[in-house]
């Protein structure tokens, strides 16, 4: 068994996990290793119980549907995280959410019963699992805040500052569409925020491309404070 340090921080994790493959010659042979491509669908509510989910590279976001198909992106997660629990844990709630790649992501999968055997082995699988409990629980609470008390171009403008920030570059790539299920609303809608936007001057659009040309505007708008 490989014992965790005795001091980790969250950032330590996703390394630990990344040499995993290297020190466990048994868990190297194990994994089944998936490239998926971005808009790609990694799992769907009928196969989250097959697997044990190790995301290796790029960002996965969690999305859910509605009767008249209209989606939501409830949550993201970054490499070393894990999800897949039903393959771990007899989940008596049915799930509706599907985990789709928002970039080119690498994508580790054990069964079930590999899954409990390493878990045991390697402590930091089963940490890394509640840790991605947790980030996405917080993600879903900060939305349902943001759908309760605030207007949507302020939430529109907060969520383009923060993929500028996570792409570390003022032209964003994102669609109106991937906006649009983020935010819970229609494309439509968004479009038409966006031209306000650009009317005053805080951004420029392009094919799935907006550029932010006043970040300290759109900051006041969110509410936030532009670094």
């Amino acid at each position: 068994m490989n014992d965790l340090p005795n001091t980790l921080n969250s950032e330590q994790i996703p390394e630990l996990i990344a040499l995993l493959p290297e020190e466990d010659p048994a868990f190297a042979r194990a994994i089944v290793v998936s490239r998926v491509a971005p808009g790609d669908c990694i799992t769907s509510p009928d196969t989250t119980e097959q697997y044990l989910y190790i995301l290796a590279s790029g960002r996965i976001q969690f999305v859910v549907l509605n009767r008249e198909g209209r989606s939501l992106v409830t949550a993201y997660i970054d490499p070393g995280s894990i999800f897949g629990a039903d393959a771990l844990i007899d989940m008596d709630e049915e799930s509706h959410v599907y985990a789709q790649a928002v970039e080119p992501c690498t994508v580790w999968k054990l069964t079930p019963e590999q899954a409990q055997v390493f878990s045991v082995q390697h402590p930091v699988l089963g940490l890394s699992l509640l840790l991605t409990f947790g980030r996405r629980l917080a993600q879903v609470e900060n939305r349902l805040e943001d759908v309760a008390y605030r207007r949507l171009p302020e939430r529109l403008a907060g969520e383009l500052l923060r993929l500028s920030q996570y792409q570390d570059n003022e032209q964003v790539r994102v669609s109106h569409q991937l906006l649009a299920d983020t935010l819970g609303t229609y494309r439509e809608t968004i479009s038409a925020i966006l031209r306000d936007f650009k009317r005053d001057k805080w951004v420029e659009l392009g094919y799935r491309r907006i550029t932010i040309k006043n970040p300290e505007a759109m900051a006041k708008l969110a509410g936030e404070v532009h670094p």
